[in-house]
């Protein structure tokens, strides 16, 4: 696998090409206290990576929270928006990004957020509606962990596996690509176990030219 020309990236989103986790964790504060809830200061710290279908099941398990998952996602996008300016691309990535665009290669975004949310970090990206592949939480129907969301990206790309690489920052996206078959590139804040992945610095040496 690792031998194959690079012919396309997938990246994870949050946590990856933008440093939006802060602003994420915020949002959930900021939501619940609407609620009246107030969650600890630690709460989303063992969250990251997970869809808002799984966030909202453990908020009304272990929280108390009565919203039903349309109304909480509502208010929660509308927390995060509240703090759009606060998101801000990671330079690292988007680098690479604009490197790989120059070598050819296709890109495309594949995230456990729903697509208000892909669509809201585009922005703040600089890449406009329309100009980047998506595949968010609300295009599958399991989200990541499950293998489900890189395999609709791959075969909507209509590569080999061996030809493709992901680059993700969180344990559940390291299953996800992995159970998808796809070598996976971890930015250099993931602090997961070694082995089933390799450092976002050997990326650019698979890159053409």
């Amino acid at each position: 696998m690792m031998d194959a020309p690079l012919r396309a990236l997938l990246w994870d989103m949050d946590g990856t090409l933008l440093d939006s986790e802060p602003v994420h964790r915020l949002s959930f504060v900021d939501a619940a206290r609407a609620c009246g809830l107030a969650l600890p200061a630690d709460f989303h710290e063992g969250l990251i990576g997970k869809s808002e279908d799984a966030i909202h099941r453990i908020l009304v398990a272990e929280h108390g929270l009565l919203l039903p998952l349309a109304d909480w996602s509502e208010s929660r996008f509308a927390a995060y928006l509240a703090r759009i300016e606060e998101v801000h691309p990671f330079q690292i990535a988007t680098d690479l990004w604009a490197r790989a665009e120059a070598a050819g290669l296709c890109q495309a975004i594949v995230s456990n957020s729903p697509a208000g949310i892909v669509r809201a970090n585009l922005t703040r990206l600089g890449l406009p509606p329309g100009s980047a592949r998506t595949v968010s939480r609300d295009d599958v129907r399991r989200g990541k962990p499950d293998p489900e969301p890189y395999s609709l990206a791959l075969a909507q790309l209509g590569l080999p596996p061996e030809t493709v690489a992901v680059v993700e920052d969180s344990a559940a996206g390291l299953a996800s690509a992995r159970a998808a078959g796809l070598a996976v590139y971890m930015m250099p804040w993931f602090e997961g176990p070694p082995g089933g992945w390799q450092p976002f610095a050997a990326l650019a040496q698979r890159l053409p030219g």
